[in-house]
């Protein structure tokens, strides 16, 4: 089980993946939560279909067509990075690479915000 779930926080202050739920219908975020709830208590053994490694130390939750890109950050807790609704079977390299960019800022910088479940 996780410790801490958290959303990446931009330059700006803001949170992206908060900003993308929070524009989703009601139905859609309840699947979302559901499976974030899922990944708290799964962890590191939560997989296909729910979630599953893209690479660069990313992963995604896989609610119907949207992802919600993460990685585990210390031992315990896991930072939600960037979210997309999935139009084709690849994800796009630009969505990676901006995952890829704010691992990396979470990882010097230590940008988040706890996560409230």
């Amino acid at each position: 089980m996780l410790e801490n779930i958290y959303y990446f926080v931009d330059e700006r202050g803001r949170k992206p993946v908060q900003e993308f739920i929070e524009a989703l219908s009601i139905k859609e975020r309840a699947k979302i939560f559901a499976y974030i709830a899922e990944l708290k208590t799964q962890g590191h053994n939560l997989r296909r279909p729910m979630a599953d490694y893209v690479g660069h130390g990313i992963y995604e939750l896989r609610p119907k067509s949207n992802r919600i890109f993460y990685f585990f950050f210390l031992k315990d807790s896991v930072v939600l990075l960037h979210a997309i609704r999935k139009k084709t079977d690849k994800i796009p390299e630009k969505d990676l690479n901006l995952s890829i960019s704010r691992k990396t800022q979470v990882e010097e910088l230590s940008k988040v915000e706890k996560l409230k479940l």
